[in-house]
Parts: C-alpha cells; sequence; structure tokens
C-alpha cells in the first residue's frame, strides 16, 4: 500500500486540502455571495448538499429499509432534512423517521424544510423513544441483520465544546452501536455522518476511544480539518478502536469554480451522474496499490 508524504489521504494527494472551520464559515459565505462564483442562497447550497450526500447514501447503504435522520438544530440538520426527503422520494418502500428534537424554531426555511417532509409519503418525525428503541434494536442485532441506516445529520463545522442535551442519549447509544466491529465485518453501512460526525472538533482529531465512528462519511462541499484522522488513522494521536476500523469517506455537495478551488487550495472534484443528481463519488479511504 503506497505511503503518503506526511500519512496525508487521497484528498490530499489530488491537490485538496483539509478546511478549518474558519475556512468552511468562508466558503459558505463566499458562495452566498458570489465570491468567485456565481451567487447563491443558503436554501440553494442546503438542498444541493442534501440531494447529493441522500445519492451517496443510497449507493451505499443499498439493503437499508429504514433510515433514521437525527437532525441536529443548525444547517447539519437543515441538509438531513432534505436527505431525509430525497431518500423517501428515491427508493421506493423505504421508511423515513426524522428525530427533531428542537424542530425548526424561528426559521422560515427549516420550517419549509419540515412541511415538505411532512408532505412526503413515508416519512415521519419520531420522538426520542422511538429513536433509542431503534438504536437498542441495532445493537442487539448480533447478526448484523438489521436494516436500519442511521444518518447523522447533529453537528456540523460550527460544533464547540460537549454535546449537550437533548441528544446526550442518542448520541451515547450510537457511539455505542459504532463500537460494534461486527457490523463492518459484514460489509454493510449502518451509520452516516453528514459533513463531520458528531462530536468531534472540527479542527483537530479524537484523542479518545469514546468516539462516534461513523460506517460513511460524506463531507460536503470539501473535507473538514479532523476528517484526515478520520481518512487515514495514522495522523495523529488516533484512538485505538479509530485505527482498527475501516471506514468509507466520500465528498458531496461540490459546487466549487477554478477560483474558489484556488482561493482555498481546493481540488475540483469531478462529478458523475448518480440515481437523479451529480454527486462526486470520491473514496477517499482508497489507497493506491504500491
Amino acid at each position: 500500500m503506497a505511503s503518503d508524504r506526511d500519512g496525508y489521504s487521497t484528498w490530499c494527494r489530488y491537490g485538496g486540502k483539509f478546511l478549518s472551520a474558519a475556512e468552511a464559515r468562508a466558503l459558505d459565505d463566499d458562495l452566498i455571495a458570489g465570491v468567485g462564483c456565481e451567487a447563491s442562497t443558503l436554501e440553494a447550497l442546503m438542498r444541493r448538499a442534501g440531494e447529493q450526500a441522500a445519492s451517496a447514501t443510497l449507493e451505499r447503504a443499498r439493503d437499508a429499509e429504514t433510515f433514521a435522520v437525527l437532525c441536529g438544530p443548525g444547517n447539519n440538520g437543515g441538509d438531513g432534512l432534505v436527505l431525509a426527503r430525497a431518500c423517501a422520494l428515491r427508493r421506493e418502500g423505504v421508511r423515513v423517521v426524522v428525530w427533531y428534537p428542537k424542530g425548526p424554531g424561528k426559521s422560515e426555511l427549516y420550517a419549509k424544510l419540515v412541511e415538505e417532509c411532512r408532505a412526503t409519503r413515508n416519512v415521519r418525525f419520531a420522538d426520542e423513544a422511538e429513536i433509542v428503541d431503534l438504536l437498542r434494536e441495532a445493537s442487539g442485532d448480533r447478526a448484523g441483520t438489521s436494516t436500519c441506516c442511521f444518518i447523522d445529520a447533529l453537528f456540523g463545522f460550527s460544533f464547540r465544546g460537549a454535546v449537550r442535551e437533548p441528544y446526550v442519549n442518542v448520541m451515547k447509544l450510537l457511539t455505542a452501536l459504532t463500537s460494534e466491529s461486527r457490523i463492518r465485518d459484514v460489509g454493510v453501512v449502518r451509520t452516516v455522518s453528514l459533513d463531520i460526525p458528531s462530536g468531534w472538533s472540527v479542527d483537530g482529531a479524537p484523542n479518545t476511544d469514546d468516539v462516534f465512528i461513523p460506517d460513511l462519511l460524506i463531507s460536503l462541499t470539501a473535507p473538514k480539518r479532523c476528517c484526515a484522522t478520520f481518512d487515514n488513522p495514522a495522523l495523529g494521536e488516533a484512538p485505538a478502536r479509530l485505527r482498527r476500523m475501516a471506514q468509507t469517506h466520500v465528498v458531496a455537495g461540490t459546487f466549487l469554480t477554478d477560483e474558489l478551488c484556488e482561493r482555498y487550495g481546493l481540488y475540483a472534484i469531478p462529478l458523475r451522474r448518480g440515481s437523479e443528481i451529480d454527486f462526486a463519488p470520491l473514496d477517499l479511504s482508497r489507497r493506491d496499490e504500491s
């Protein structure tokens, strides 16, 4: 297996880099303001990111019959709402349950996305007790035959500090579920994170074994700095459990111009045709064979 300089991943070999939280925020601001690109809106960015993430999820979690989408209070949760509806529209007979404990608040955009979900067949909102039951059922599935896929859309690159209520119990159970390596042994995707794994420090690697490690990480627009360790656990002081597990890392929500790529030192990822929408299937976990 090829050894990259400083342990960097495929992303870096192609000339890209991992964004800090400040850079990710600035890039979003530039996309909305039209700096180096055609001006967009938060809603347009969120819809494109969520729909492309849904394409990547459906392609990799092909046997999932239920998607439990866990949505946080910010833009990451909004991406999750878009993904929830897209999964229901694109896979016949799938069941989508959404946990959105804080709701849309005063945001007209989030309220709009909630109403779209409510109006979509096979999408419904669940309380914490139902999500806890689904997580416990999946954790007790010793044969690895559970058909429920959990989508972590709780916290994005603005996350700071410790996980707080009302998310603590669900995050503990999600972390416990992903500590069961048998789920990865059967080659299925049962946990997916949007942009970053919730609870991770955006600008650094996790430094404890008690951390949530998804089967599939879907970076939005470009990978964030903490994802370097997810991609290549040889970087830094990665927990032993992270070093033992083989994860899949893809990039979706890509709409970067050459000017923005140059400004932020990014690699323009080529798109290919997905089920209904273009998405970037660049698997950052793959390594060249030496």
